[in-house]
């Protein structure tokens, strides 16, 4: 945020992108925005952007890891031990790393010797 207000100032000073990056990668070393982002921002303060936010992101929705795929990735797993995150993924177009986390995450299991067993193995 710091250096978002510096590149600002930067440029109501009048200063150039490239002044702009200059100076404040001797200011900031390592630590400075990429080139790419000082004239990203220069350029959003040109246009006339005011606040130094970063802008709103709409976030995907988590769709994949419901209770209708863990049910539908059960189901498969019931009548098919040894079935593979990569077929479960062709049968339910459910992405496979979705698939794999479902396994082991909601359901429990740990995959050994090309088999779902419950994670908690008893000695039987």
């Amino acid at each position: 945020m710091e250096q978002r207000a510096n590149i600002k100032f930067c440029f109501k000073l009048g200063k150039t992108a490239q002044e702009t990056f200059t100076s404040m990668k001797n200011v900031y070393g390592d630590q400075c925005l990429s080139r790419a982002q000082v004239f990203r921002w220069f350029a959003r303060f040109r246009d006339g952007r005011e606040d130094l936010e970063d802008d709103k992101r709409s976030s995907k929705p988590r769709t994949s890891r419901n209770e209708t795929n863990i049910e539908k990735v059960s189901q498969i797993l019931r009548s098919d031990r040894c079935v593979s995150a990569r077929l479960i993924e062709e049968m339910t177009g459910i992405p496979k790393s979705v698939v794999h986390r479902i396994l082991t995450e909601n359901l429990g299991k740990k995959k050994i010797c090309a088999r779902f067993v419950p994670h908690s193995l008893t000695e039987e």
